[in-house]
């Protein structure tokens, strides 16, 4: 069985039938796209007392560009940053060093947002960016 016959199935059942649908029409690849710049982030106090959701880095690897707001939501939930209406959201995320250990990733990522202007109101993923190399390379690694 390929990723892409396991994929499709847990997405709808999740309620991501548009990026299900997506991946339907476009061969999956396995090259994940993120970009890692520290200095997009900003370094408050109190950015570092935010606790995070813990997430598998599996899960997270289907946030690409053309996903839409509503779909992150039923991955991950809203964003941490007390960000409503607006072109980035922020997530402090928690990826298991190990399976079944207690241990903790501590990770910052930044979702970009962009509208097609063909598309009407149907607001996607432009770009995603990552705090820590580690943390882009501990999701392009998983499956």
């Amino acid at each position: 069985m390929n990723a892409k016959q396991i994929a499709l199935p847990l997405l709808s059942v999740l309620g991501l039938a548009n990026v299900a649908a997506r991946a339907e029409e476009a061969p999956i690849s396995t090259a994940y796209a993120a970009r890692v710049d520290p200095a997009a982030f900003s370094d408050r106090a109190s950015d570092s007392r935010k606790l995070g959701v813990t997430a598998s880095p599996a899960t997270v690897r289907l946030i690409t560009p053309g996903v839409d707001k509503f779909s992150i939501y039923n991955l991950i939930g809203p964003p941490h940053f007390d960000e409503g209406i607006t072109r980035r959201w922020n997530y402090v995320l928690l990826f298991p060093t190990e399976p079944g250990g207690t241990e903790r990733l501590r990770c910052r990522m930044e979702i970009r947002f962009g509208r097609d202007r063909k598309d009407g109101y149907n607001v996607t993923v432009s770009e995603v960016v990552w705090q820590d190399q580690a943390c882009a390379d501990r999701v392009a690694a998983a499956d």
